[in-house]
């Protein structure tokens, strides 16, 4: 694919700035995740108990939806798009900081950011390390890494390379 004539002025300086920003968007996004994870307000009403801990795949996201009427139908489907979400951009941007190009070591550092945090909730005490969290998240992840594939990727290359 050619770049336009009209775009590559713009290109030229553009160009070098375009990895130390990839670089940048992901060490902010990697602060994000942990603010979100770790010290957003809604984390401070959790009493941290080992019996939160499920390691039963789906068990609690069943058990919420048979109690969406006790929780109510914000705090579920936030519950479920929020974790799917919040990993959305860790594959594409992985894949440009890094040059990754491999979906399945993507998507393996997407699960393994995932089990990493669960843990941490654990370890820390904060939290609830759910296996829930992690199949959620790691759809996520997926769902970056097939967008990266589809739209980004090519875009990516011609800011940088054309």
């Amino acid at each position: 694919m050619e770049t336009p004539a009209f775009m590559r002025p713009a290109l030229r300086t553009v160009r070098p700035l375009i990895k130390p920003l990839t670089w940048l968007a992901l060490a902010l996004y990697i602060g994000l995740v942990v603010y979100v994870v770790f010290f957003a307000r809604r984390r401070q009403n959790i009493v941290w108990s080992p019996h939160l801990v499920n390691l039963v795949p789906l068990a609690n996201t069943i058990r919420a939806y048979r109690d969406v009427a006790y929780i109510g139908q914000w705090n579920y489907w936030s519950n479920i798009f929020g974790n799917i979400a919040l990993f959305v951009p860790l594959g594409p941007l992985v894949a440009a900081a890094t040059g990754f190009r491999r979906w399945r070591w993507l998507l393996a550092i997407g699960v393994g950011a995932s089990v990493l945090i669960e843990c941490a909730q654990y370890v820390l005490e904060i939290g609830v390390p759910d296996i829930d969290d992690v199949i959620l998240n790691s759809t996520g992840a997926l769902v970056g890494i097939i967008l990266w594939e589809l739209l980004f990727r090519k875009i990516y290359r011609l800011l940088l390379y054309k």
